[in-house]
């Protein structure tokens, strides 16, 4: 079969694996990471990255999307011969220069975090430059109550949070409308965007992304462990969206694994086909990198890398439900 693609994932954050709190909050659980982070120091960063990223090959994974904000996991996902693309990912209005590539392994991107974490005219900045390279632009989107709220004008808690980060927003244009919304009014939503999380919409702006191409990406485990929601999933296939599987990072899901991730949704989600639930693993993933032409399927003209897997199955329905249950 296809290689798996996880298309959103923080190697980076490998080493928290198992240290934060779920329970608190997502405002404290963000707090919590940044000090834990800080505090762990980046040989074991580095350490624990290398690891993860090494597992991800043992777990099937051929092709990733990799979001990094201190910038150390491009020289392990390139040595570690790891296909995909590498996401430098921007907070508040810090213009650093990186370099960014297309390739047909591993190419450069950039990434902004959030509507309510990135400065909106560094957004824009940064997604002319990748459009301007044909590259995919990733941003976490509609993940938490607070950037909700905050988007909507009712600034409050996370608002504080962001000046206590030295992040000034009163020149941001927000207010009374949903960060969908307020992406779509800056300019930065296409086919070459990639949209992550998803937890926050409703049918306006389920329209939006489905007008404007954008792709999306779904974690459902990370979202039930910090927010005890999932994304509507079926109504996103409704819409012919194609949603794509991440799994965030270690420092909210227990593993990395994809077929993990595929069982997850069958179990919470049922009456969703197996073989779409496999397409979100597979092909949807490649399309939300840009990497449909070689990756995602089996075919002429793809890129002859594929996983085997020895399964006991009588007919194509048996081998779905073999596969996305993660009975291998």
């Amino acid at each position: 079969m296809p290689c798996l693609v996880n298309a959103h994932l923080h190697l980076e954050l490998s080493a928290l694996y198992n240290t934060l709190s779920f329970d608190r909050g997502f405002a404290a659980w963000v707090q919590e990471l940044l000090e834990k982070r800080e505090a762990t120091g980046e040989a074991t960063l580095i350490q624990e990255a290398q690891r993860a990223g090494k597992q991800l090959a043992i777990d099937g994974v051929g092709y990733i999307g990799e979001i990094s904000t201190l910038g150390i996991t491009r020289p392990i996902a390139q040595s570690q011969e790891l296909s995909g693309v590498w996401f430098q990912e921007f907070l508040g209005s810090i213009r650093p220069e990186v370099e960014i590539q297309k390739s047909d392994s591993l190419s450069l991107s950039m990434a902004g975090h959030g509507p309510h974490t990135t400065d909106p005219f560094l957004l824009q900045s940064i997604k002319e430059k990748t459009k301007a390279k044909k590259l995919p632009f990733s941003i976490h989107l509609a993940e938490s109550e607070e950037e909700s709220k905050f988007i909507s004008g009712k600034k409050g808690q996370w608002s504080d949070f962001l000046a206590s980060r030295g992040i000034d927003t009163s020149l941001w244009p927000i207010g009374s409308k949903s960060p969908v919304q307020y992406l779509d009014d800056l300019g930065v939503l296409d086919s070459l965007t990639l949209a992550v999380h998803l937890l926050n919409i409703n049918d306006q702006d389920l329209d939006i992304l489905a007008r404007t191409d954008t792709r999306i990406c779904l974690c459902p485990r990370s979202n039930f462990n910090l927010h005890k929601k999932l994304p509507n999933i079926e109504k996103m296939f409704k819409k012919n969206l194609a949603p794509a599987l991440g799994t965030d990072s270690l420092a909210s899901c227990d593993s990395l694994s994809i077929f993990d991730e595929m069982a997850f949704v069958r179990q919470k989600f049922p009456k969703i086909d197996p073989g779409l639930v496999l397409s979100m693993a597979t092909i949807n993933g490649a399309r939300a990198l840009g990497l449909e032409r070689i990756a995602g399927s089996l075919g002429n003209g793809k890129k002859s890398e594929f996983i085997y897997l020895d399964v006991d199955v009588s007919s194509k329905s048996d081998l779905m439900e073999s596969l996305t249950f993660n009975e291998i």
